[in-house]
């Protein structure tokens, strides 16, 4: 266990960190683990501009940075396959960034936007749009030509994380209805069916050998986690939090590459943040492998890299946040 954070309890504080603006939004990791992306706001005079940093994460230092917009917030993004464009939801725009130039290739406006996932053969990213009036939906960016070819409404105007199954045939969103299942074979996709018994969520994430996913419930489910089975679209309780009261700051990590762990989020703005483990097997809780102590004064973003074991996180200490990576 590195400096910095520690095993089912309170850790100390490491030295290792890499300083990547004022406060971070996202983080994605490069297949091979040798670059992290962080989406980040910075806080300069009276603006509040959002970057993208790209940190080697050998060296631990930032060895790009490209503007993605003078104002506005951002979320995660998202990898094409091959490792040479990244997609990031800033600024109620679409933005395809060039990592061989480290410039933006194109902006495409997308009202509400929430969450993004790209299909495994990246030719196509889809994007879940908040409803207002109407459903929200999934709309469908052709990355070739660089623009919005389709839309499937959800039926609920609360729409937000996606998750790709069964090698990108279909999708699963999570809304204020519950997780809706996509088949994602056609050019528009269509709804399968809406996953039962759970009802309202927030974000969903597959295991990587395709046997199950899991999302987190919302409204009275919130502090819930539920496994779902993809091949009867049918759900069970995985893990409970305690409730709304304790648990409104949580969120899903990712599966590990074997599919044998899940990680949670936990008390992310709290200097007490805790990545929680889960067999997912027998969905219990492994204490033991809880890690925690990251010196930080919260944790506002992280992600699992592609070993399985190490942890990058980022959340802010003092005026600045900090890129951090655990290994475990």
């Amino acid at each position: 266990m590195p400096a910095g954070a520690t095993a089912g309890t309170t850790g100390t504080t490491g030295t290792a960190d890499t300083a990547v603006g004022w406060r971070a939004l996202g983080i994605a990791v490069s297949s091979d683990g040798n670059r992290a992306y962080v989406v980040a706001e910075d806080h300069v005079g009276t603006g509040y501009p959002t970057l993208l940093r790209t940190v080697d994460t050998r060296t631990r230092t930032v060895v790009a940075q490209t503007l993605l917009s003078q104002d506005g917030t951002a979320g995660r993004p998202a990898l094409s396959p091959d490792g040479n464009r990244i997609y990031v939801l800033a600024a109620e725009q679409l933005l395809v960034v060039g990592l061989a130039t480290n410039t933006v290739l194109s902006r495409t406006p997308v009202d509400r936007p929430r969450a993004l996932a790209v299909s495994a053969d990246g030719s196509r990213v889809f994007v879940t749009q908040q409803g207002t009036a109407g459903p929200g939906r999934v709309l469908v960016f052709d990355t070739f030509t660089r623009s919005f070819t389709g839309a499937v409404p959800l039926g609920d105007p609360d729409v937000d994380g996606i998750a790709l199954h069964n090698g990108g045939a279909d999708a699963y969103v999570a809304t204020g209805a519950g997780v809706v299942h996509l088949d994602l074979t056609s050019p528009v996709p269509t709804v399968t069916r809406t996953v039962q018994p759970l009802a309202a969520a927030t974000e969903v994430t597959a295991s990587p050998e395709g046997t199950r996913l899991y999302a987190l419930g919302s409204r009275a489910a919130q502090g819930s986690g539920y496994e779902l089975d993809p091949f009867t679209d049918t759900s069970r309780t995985a893990f409970t939090l305690g409730g709304p009261a304790t648990s409104a700051d949580t969120h899903l990590v990712a599966v590990s590459p074997d599919g044998g762990r899940l990680f949670v989020l936990k008390d992310g703005w709290k200097p007490s943040a805790t990545v929680l483990a889960y067999d997912t097997a027998t969905n219990t809780a492994l204490p033991a492998a809880d890690l925690t102590g990251f010196g930080l004064d919260g944790v506002g973003t992280a992600a699992l890299g592609p070993d399985g074991h190490t942890l990058y996180l980022a959340g802010p200490r003092g005026e600045s946040s900090y890129l951090k990576a655990v290994t475990f």
